[in-house]
């Protein structure tokens, strides 16, 4: 089990000490984990975070007799009886390569003894039980203090927010109870050789967004406010999410990949849909990222993608431009495919053979990019003077229609 939500810490550290003081009669085999999530930095302890961190011991738990619970300070105690060893330092690993841009996790060693410490039961109980129930007398200190301050200061004001509710509670409210079906989208992404007909190589699934204020908003400018877009972009996630989880798509029985924010990565939605995968599915599922997405949290990007790595999901660069390709360290983001916007521009700079394009594919590897947006026959001469053999858009549907089966590129 994973007990409680930091929202109730002192029901949380109570029912930890109980948890303990029952185990008191039954130590032989059992173990304990005490996790220094405190010691991480404050962009590491947000919840959506912790939550993903601590799907790294689902198979103690759920093998061995486990159970998890989260202190008030954010740090972590798992327990778990005649554990397998390689599966605790499986669980290990993957919180460590989760964190480990993390000060905390490169300062803890090799076995990350500075950060994790263990109990044997067996001979540890006390020191274990003098731990929860410092925690849980601190819990109940800091909680009489909040009261006492919030006593004196009044009551507080509630934060303001930029976006107008009435117009996000209209667009969240009419999405919720939207049909996606007839906003659902799907491109594939093509491998073409010359003299070749186009191979499907994967399917990108996406909400149509003029399908979408058509149906839904026809009345609201949705792009007339970048944090209200972001918004609604988020709420559609989850939805489409939730879409592919129901399975009944034939479809998608082959491999797809989605467009996803960063912060959907931890939405409950993805994790469900996630849990749903076995580890040879989730292999076939590309998950798209925007550049802009990235750039605005790089350190939330680098989190999220070593979560993507960890669960065998591949991750896809996408909405580079000509310029922002030459300008990027494309290496550091470590992407399996990178998508790169086909253009006029893109195409007379490769057709006279700019050095600096030449060399950022290069350092990309052809083999991963995907040129997209192509509408041009010329596209296919971009691709074929950088290297590149992947392609996604409009072009590329045409010639997958029976009509246009035997046409090559």
């Amino acid at each position: 089990m994973i007990a409680g939500k930091q929202a109730n810490a002192g029901q949380e550290e109570a029912a930890l000490t109980d948890y303990v003081q029952r185990l008191g009669k039954h130590t032989a085999g059992r173990q304990a984990l005490h996790l220094r999530m405190s010691a991480l930095r404050p962009q590491g302890r947000q919840p959506q975070r912790l939550r993903i961190a601590a799907l790294a011991f689902e198979p103690l738990i759920s093998g061995y007799e486990g159970a998890l619970f989260r202190l008030r300070n954010d740090d972590m105690i798992v327990f778990c009886k005649d554990a397998n060893p390689d599966v605790i330092e499986n669980a290990l690993s993957y919180l460590k390569n989760l964190y480990i841009a993390d000060p905390a996790i490169s300062a803890a060693g090799e076995d990350l003894e500075g950060f994790c410490r263990r109990y044997d039961l067996a001979v540890s109980h006390g020191a274990l039980l003098s731990l929860v129930r410092s925690a849980q007398a601190a819990t109940r200190d800091a909680g009489g203090a909040s009261k006492a301050a919030q006593a004196q200061q009044g009551p507080s004001k509630a934060a303001g927010r930029t976006l107008d509710p009435k117009v996000l509670d209209k667009i969240q409210a009419a999405i919720a109870q939207a049909d996606l079906t007839n906003m659902i989208r799907r491109q594939p992404v093509c491998a073409i050789m010359e003299g070749k007909a186009p191979q499907p190589v994967f399917l990108e699934v996406f909400t149509s967004m003029a399908a979408l204020k058509e149906i839904l908003t026809p009345d609201i400018d949705i792009h007339a406010n970048r944090w209200l877009f972001q918004d609604l972009t988020a709420h559609l996630d989850r939805r489409v999410i939730s879409y592919l989880g129901h399975k009944d798509d034939s479809s998608l029985s082959k491999s797809f990949s989605i467009n996803l924010n960063v912060a959907s990565l931890a939405s409950p939605e993805f994790l469900n849909f996630d849990r749903e995968l076995n580890k040879d599915v989730r292999r076939t599922v590309v998950i798209e990222l925007q550049l802009v997405d990235i750039l605005s949290d790089i350190d939330a990007f680098l989190f999220y993608r070593n979560f993507l790595r960890e669960r065998s999901y591949r991750f896809c660069l996408d909405g580079l431009t000509h310029q922002s390709l030459v300008l990027l360290n494309t290496a550091r983001l470590d992407a399996d495919l990178v998508k790169i916007i086909w253009s006029p521009e893109l195409h007379e700079k490769a057709m006279r053979g700019d050095s600096e394009i030449a060399a950022a594919v290069k350092a990309v590897d052809p083999r991963r990019v995907v040129l997209i947006h192509c509408d041009d026959k010329l596209a296919f001469e971009t691709g074929k003077a950088l290297g590149v053999t992947l392609y996604q858009g409009f072009l590329i549907d045409d010639l997958l229609k029976p009509g246009h089966a035997k046409r090559r590129a």
